[in-house]
């Protein structure tokens, strides 16, 4: 869509240059991700980002304006797998589990999307614990362990409404299942240690799940 310059009075094509801003935005928040994952809070440095995506330092700081904000994009961008605004209670993934028509089937969803997120998140994810006793982290590592609450009484809500799960399960119960299925550590401990790649980290979820929440 061509819109008129205010100051110029002539066209130019304002969704082409949206497209370039999204586009800019992506490469810095990717850019943000690596860097955090590389070197850590302390160690990365916003002129670094900046030259890694190829922009200057003064665009990052316009788009993000402080390394806290910028790593809370690189978080959001890691969990969500993009950057656009769409939260994940929103999300196509979430809509289908909430639709699937039974325990088994939305278990089986879930198994999938805590591998597809916890395969993107669980490095940068590692950065913002280990740098939450600074107070510019401190409110985003607060704010991701609020999210996983709320993934987790959803999850528990969302089971214990669907038929064919286990009979008699307990909502306390429930939730400590998913707690352990939604956590970091979990993931880090699985691919890390035991040495699971992420097809094999799937399929410990899907027999934990069954095991525990089916009859």
């Amino acid at each position: 869509m061509a819109e008129r310059d205010k100051t110029t009075g002539r066209r130019y094509d304002a969704s082409r240059r949206r497209a370039a801003a999204a586009q800019r935005r992506l490469v810095v928040v990717a850019a943000a991700r690596t860097a955090f994952e590389k070197r850590g809070w302390a160690g990365t440095r916003i002129h670094d980002i900046a030259g890694a995506a190829g922009v200057s330092q003064k665009t990052v700081e316009a788009l993000f304006g402080t390394k806290a904000a910028l790593l809370q994009a690189a978080v959001d961008y890691a969990i969500r797998g993009d950057i656009g605004p769409v939260p994940m209670p929103e999300r196509a993934a979430i809509t289908e589990m909430e639709r699937a028509p039974d325990a088994a089937t939305m278990l089986k969803l879930h198994a999938h999307h805590l591998r597809t997120v916890n395969a993107r998140s669980a490095r940068i994810a590692t950065v913002v614990e280990q740098a939450a006793a600074d107070a510019s982290v401190a409110a985003l590592w607060t704010r991701m362990n609020r999210n996983r609450a709320y993934a987790v009484r959803w999850a528990t809500n969302t089971l214990l409404a669907k038929r064919g799960r286990r009979p008699g399960l307990a909502p306390t119960a429930v939730r400590a299942i998913f707690w352990v299925a939604l956590d970091w550590g979990t993931y880090r401990t699985l691919t890390t240690l035991a040495g699971l790649d992420d097809d094999c980290y799937e399929a410990w979820l899907h027999t934990y799940y069954t095991a525990t929440l089916l009859p």
